[in-house]
């Protein structure tokens, strides 16, 4: 299995780790010179696996799976040049490139696939967004998440705009553990007692037969979840959440 990566930002070395934690047999990855220091590292943490070519064109040429993982202002400059063979089965993580547009640009091709792989697949967990369903991607993404599949571009740039929440997420852990804080509790506990608890509502919800509005008002009225509830639907404080995924959605859509 020879995997090559065109840009080594963020996702290209979260994707990588995992791969590289995952076991697989006779895996062999090359990661390009783009960035230096993630590159040079991932090789010095796995030297018999991660190697870093000279350049993206080399990447290409060493290998059987191409994933393209760059800034989507860059992308099409970065990949233009280069030669990509109707043999080489190319994987999209860039967001604003269309599947349509790498044909143009390099041709068809048995295996393409658009696919959203976040920072968590450096520990092998959450969510793989595939478009199309092709079983190959879905088996070896499967090495780095849970893959899901779907049918049409408008859908997973429905998903991939969802991503846009990750730091707003992760925004209200913080502000909800730093209130733990002020009032009494060390950061550690709080962070460990919060994270745990939100990793397990959505466990619940994902497991939940229902409708998921029945599950939020699952509860006893003058309660500590109708004291809150209430007053954030008072505050209309969750329309901005979706209300932002509109312009989002705009800027991924692809075809």
């Amino acid at each position: 299995m020879k995997l090559g990566f065109i840009g080594t930002g963020i996702i290209t070395t979260s994707v990588v780790t995992g791969f590289c934690e995952s076991g697989m047999e006779n895996l062999q990855i090359v990661v390009s010179p783009r960035n230096k220091e993630r590159a040079q590292m991932l090789h010095e943490k796995y030297p018999g696996i991660v190697s870093i070519a000279a350049d993206n064109q080399e990447v290409v040429d060493r290998s059987d799976w191409v994933f393209a993982a760059l800034l989507p202002k860059a992308a099409e400059d970065i990949l233009k040049p280069l030669h990509i063979g109707p043999e080489k089965k190319f994987i999209n993580l860039v967001a604003t490139l269309s599947l349509k547009r790498i044909e143009e640009m390099f041709g068809p091709r048995e295996i393409l696939a658009d696919v959203v792989s976040l920072s968590f697949a450096a520990i092998r967990f959450g969510p793989v967004v595939i478009y199309p369903d092709i079983p190959e991607v879905v088996d070896l993404m499967s090495h780095v998440g849970k893959p899901v599949p779907v049918d049409t571009p408008k859908q997973i740039a429905i998903l991939r705009s969802t991503t846009g929440l990750m730091s707003a997420y992760y925004m209200l852990l913080t502000v909800i553990i730093q209130w733990c804080e002020r009032n009494g509790l060390d950061e550690p506990s709080a962070r460990a007692y919060i994270t745990e608890f939100t990793g397990a509502l959505s466990r619940k919800a994902a497991t939940w037969d229902g409708d998921l509005e029945d599950l939020a008002r699952e509860m006893t009225p003058g309660g500590l979840n109708w004291m809150a509830l209430t007053h954030l639907e008072e505050k209309d404080a969750y329309t901005p959440w979706t209300e932002i995924l509109g312009p989002i959605l705009e800027k991924v859509i692809k075809e």
